[in-house]
């Protein structure tokens, strides 16, 4: 699985934020055709953005415990109550990885997920897209 395409990609609050990355990832890598309710919110605030991430979590996928690749990732950040960042799950050369982007980071990043409490990121849940 090449995901070389997707790192780097310049983040974009208002055409290519971690939503939309995750959602390109699924169409281009996955084949899933992952579509949002509605007109899609762009909440530029931490707070708005995740209270509508959560509200489309539920429409759009079901938890489950052991995540596979194309999974999504639901991550609250530091000092936020509720998760409201979203990336894929990929298990890549031996390793569990979560292939996102934000505001923070400028770009697309694939990091391991172990590595995910250094950037201030905390796994909520994983999601398979319905």
């Amino acid at each position: 699985m090449n995901v070389d395409r997707f790192i780097g990609i310049p983040y974009d609050a208002r055409h290519m934020d971690c939503a939309d990355l995750a959602l390109l990832v699924q169409s281009e890598l996955f084949g899933r055709e992952v579509l949002l309710a509605g007109k899609r919110p762009r909440p530029l605030r931490e707070e708005a953005q995740a209270k509508a991430i959560h509200a489309y979590t539920q429409q759009l996928a079901v938890p489950v415990a052991q995540p596979l690749n194309g999974d999504a990732v639901l991550m609250r950040e530091a000092g936020q109550a509720l998760a409201g960042h979203v990336g894929t799950y990929l298990f890549l050369n031996y390793a569990p990885m979560v292939l996102h982007s934000s505001h923070a980071l400028g770009s697309s990043v694939l990091h391991r997920v172990q590595d995910l409490p250094g950037y201030g990121l905390q796994i909520e849940g994983y999601y398979r897209w319905k």
